[in-house]
């Protein structure tokens, strides 16, 4: 602290005193799902014009801009190092040093004289070398030598610690503007992120409800009632890992860095007994909505989070919004593709095993980001599944559970060969045309009509595939001799049903 006398020195002779260490707080956050966030830290400038940032972000590169509003000028921004004071704590290893943090206190000592443990009732004066000097009742010195102390006590007002302070040279962003500017400091940070998830309730028949919730991670600082953003999307972050040499200098100087079960089966049926509360009306209803309305920019979306309060090292809980949508039940099989290397083969029943899934459209005007889903009915749980990422006005997936109670069956075999079907130029046979037949037979076990949905890669041309929705070919394997097809169905299944379904495609095989 200055005195009076320091500061008319000062004026005379010009001097100004160095503005007192300040910490800015963060005032926005746009939140990514990479554990990182782009933040604004603000400072206001004290009259002095000048202000000293401690501990200023550290950014990744590129990504740190310092500016301020209201038409206020900034006229350097230096990074430094000034002098600083820290605190440490100091705890005594012997008795000895604890005594001596308590002179000129009354208390009583426990002490070993010839094999007799007595007591003394006195005053601390003071530890000298190896004794330590009380006076008695009597106002009498009394002499104790320190490894004859046993213990020792008072009436509360004993320490057993001391606070040391220690003046170094630590770094600082050194800025000068208008006095009462508020200074901003933009820039990409580490130690900030949220994960999504989503409730999907299919209660009733034919309109499931859906929840969405994020949970906040905040490592990098305190959330003071600010208004952050989550964000959606996949942003282009080329210089994360890299950082900005205005304050990682700083960071260097401090010789630090920068600043961050096995799921079990699911249930195929639930009989419960009485419906429940629907979960996902719980799950939102409980909450008082703090997220403002999303919107785009460009191919991100951002949800807002209004007053936002989460001190580093928290975490938030927040639900975002609530939906309905009309859903399907579909039955899915994907069959393994055929390759001309591994030949015909027929499938076991381990490699086809039918999905449980449900279909459903996103009606909002929003994307849903990738995070897992648990899936509800009547209030018990079915399954979890990872939700992909679904724009508006398209279909999104989930597995229930894989459907125990439909059996299919995939047999192929070759039923004609082309021999030298393909020559190299001397006229050398190089690829024999094999035409395979394949056979997938179905059978649905379950008490109700079930809808499937079957896809099948092959690598070759499709000649038929009796029933199929569509088949297509992929842009894959270009540079092969045999192109990469697709074959889907889409049939329904009665209750007891078996259907089967045949396909044929031709394939170059290596000439042997």
């Amino acid at each position: 602290m200055m005195t009076l006398a320091t500061l008319a020195v000062s004026a005379v002779l010009g001097w100004t005193a160095e503005p007192e260490l300040t910490k800015t707080k963060i005032v926005d956050a746009t939140i990514f799902k990479n554990g990182s966030a782009v933040t604004i830290h603000q400072v206001t400038v004290p009259s002095s014009g000048e202000v000293l940032i401690e501990e200023p972000p550290i950014a990744a590169l590129g990504t740190l801009w310092v500016y301020a509003g209201d038409g206020a000028k900034i006229s350097s921004v230096v990074m430094t190092q000034v002098k600083g004071e820290s605190e440490r704590t100091i705890r005594p290893d012997s008795i000895g040093g604890a005594l001596a943090l308590n002179t000129g206190k009354a208390m009583e000592i426990v002490y070993s004289e010839g094999g007799v443990v007595k007591t003394l009732a006195g005053t601390l004066l003071e530890v000298s070398g190896s004794l330590a000097i009380f006076t008695d009742a009597q106002e009498q010195r009394v002499f104790l030598a320190l490894g004859s102390i046993l213990s020792f006590r008072g009436d509360g007002e004993l320490t057993y610690t001391r606070v040391v302070k220690d003046t170094t040279m630590v770094p600082a962003l050194r800025i000068k503007a208008t006095p009462g500017a508020k200074v901003n400091l933009m820039g990409l940070q580490v130690g900030m992120t949220w994960v999504p998830a989503y409730q999907v309730d299919i209660s009733d028949k034919t309109k499931l409800k859906m929840v969405s919730k994020a949970t906040v991670v905040n490592d990098l600082g305190d959330l003071d009632g600010v208004t952050a953003r989550l964000v959606t999307g996949f942003p282009n972050l080329t210089t994360m890992g890299q950082w900005d040499p205005l304050t990682y200098v700083g960071s260097m100087m401090r010789g630090g860095g920068s600043g961050g079960m096995a799921p079990g089966a699911a249930m195929t049926q639930n009989a419960a007994p009485m419906r429940r509360e629907s979960a996902s009306d719980a799950s939102f209803e409980s909450f008082e909505p703090n997220v403002g309305e999303g919107f785009s920019g460009e191919d991100l979306f951002f949800t807002p989070l209004k007053d936002l309060l989460l001190k580093r090292g928290e975490r938030g809980y927040y639900v975002l919004f609530q939906t309905e949508s009309p859903y399907s039940h579909l039955y899915t099989l994907g069959l393994p593709p055929s390759s001309a290397e591994e030949g015909n083969r027929d499938y076991s029943s381990d490699e086809l095993p039918v999905w449980h899934e449900i279909e459903f459209d996103n009606t909002m005007k929003q994307p849903w980001t990738t995070g897992s889903a648990l899936v509800m009915q009547n209030g018990e749980m079915l399954g979890t599944d990872e939700l992909k990422y679904t724009t508006p006005g398209t279909k999104a997936y989930l597995k229930i559970s894989k459907a125990l109670d439909v059996a299919a069956d995939v047999r192929e075999e070759e039923v004609s060969r082309e021999r030298g079907a393909i020559k190299d130029r001397f006229n050398n046979a190089t690829h024999d045309l094999v035409t395979v037949k394949g056979t997938m037979e179905l059978i649905n076990y379950k008490g109700l009509e079930i809808q499937m949905k079957i896809s099948k890669q092959v690598e070759g041309e499709v000649l038929s595939a009796e029933g199929s929705e569509r088949t297509f070919k992929t842009a894959k394997r270009l540079n092969q001799v045999n192109p990469t097809s697709v074959i889907e169905w889409r049939p329904k299944l009665a209750k007891g049903a078996k259907r089967t379904f045949e396909y044929t495609y031709s394939v170059y095989v290596s000439a042997r």
